[in-house]
């Protein structure tokens, strides 16, 4: 089946976009010099990786806080999947904006697991994300980091995160978590 015309500008525009970043590796032997084939391919996977772990990262930060919001309000119908009616009120507002937003997201797991039992398996798997999360977003080289100078490559569960191995190591945990956490948000 071929591409309906909205789908196809949203290639073109995912295809300009990774020009313009520089993540167009299909075009490695077009666009770069020969001597940065190299380097280029790793930064490109190295964004890959940084950018699924912080996007995968955000969303349980994000299933955090809608069941922390439902806790303390009342979500008029949970089965629309949204807080609309809520923005609307200066009090959801003010807790989102002012206590959600600046709550760091083991806090907010500390949090839910007083409110419900969160599953062991959930947990870990949610702390494991984090830790993996921090050391990517707070370190251009996080390879040199304490718990990882020894081995000099980020390790996830044992596999070094920028393979494919842990890559897939890392879905896995992440669907850990999303699997319960959709169905306590949403189900």
């Amino acid at each position: 089946m071929a591409l309906t015309r909205r789908e196809r500008q949203l290639v073109s525009e995912i295809e300009e976009i990774a020009s313009i970043v520089r993540m167009d590796f299909w075009n490695i032997e077009k666009n770069y010099e020969r001597e940065s084939w190299s380097h280029r391919l790793k930064l490109i996977k190295d964004g890959y990786v940084r950018s699924d772990v912080i996007l995968k990262y955000t969303l349980i930060d994000e299933f955090l806080t809608d069941m922390i919001c439902d806790y303390y309000f009342h979500r008029p119908n949970k089965k629309k999947k949204g807080y609309r009616q809520l923005w609307r009120t200066k009090p959801f507002r003010i807790f989102v904006h002012y206590f959600m937003d600046e709550t760091f997201l083991l806090k907010k797991l500390m949090t839910v697991e007083a409110i419900t039992n969160v599953p062991s398996d959930v947990s870990k798997a949610i702390m494991r994300i984090n830790d993996v999360r921090n050391a990517l977003a707070h370190s251009f080289f996080p390879e040199n980091r304490r718990r990882y100078m020894a081995d000099k490559k980020v390790l996830y569960k044992g596999a070094d995160l920028f393979t494919a191995k842990g890559v897939e190591l890392f879905q896995e945990d992440y669907e850990i978590a999303e699997n319960y956490l959709w169905e306590k948000v949403f189900g």
